[in-house]
């Protein structure tokens, strides 16, 4: 991340917004998909590694976007519910995911961020540039 972050982001902040927030979302669903085929350390960390590609590309873009669709004098405010609907997802994300392991099985909750994370990157298609 430390030497990756800033040049990946050089080349996806001359993309449209929902491309680059597609990606990452894409690449974040497969990284925690591909968690159904774990077998070994090496598989688990070439799950992490692509979900980390798609935090890098999504998250920077995610912040970008907000602070450029909001109106400037509310800027400060659509950023900070931007950082707290972030941190709701961030704080409730463990308790449905340890819900639905223990409730349900590994399998269920993988192919379950898989199928979100896709159905995100669709909704990422559809949003607007900035006029």
């Amino acid at each position: 991340i430390t030497f990756l972050e800033i040049p990946i982001n050089s080349v996806t902040n001359t993309w449209a917004y929902k491309y680059s927030l597609a990606l990452g979302c894409i690449l974040i669903a497969l990284g925690f998909g591909a968690m159904i085929w774990i077998s070994d350390p090496i598989t688990a960390a070439i799950s992490v590694v692509i979900w980390t590609f798609g935090e890098m590309i999504l998250f920077p873009a995610s912040s970008a976007y907000v602070a450029e669709v909001s109106p400037v004098s509310r800027r400060g405010e659509y950023m900070g519910i931007f950082a707290m609907s972030f941190g709701f997802g961030t704080t409730l994300g463990p308790v449905f995911g340890t819900n639905v392991l223990e409730n349900f099985g590994a399998s269920t909750l993988w192919i379950s961020c898989l199928f979100l994370g896709f159905l995100s990157a669709i909704m990422m298609l559809k949003i607007k540039q900035k006029a």
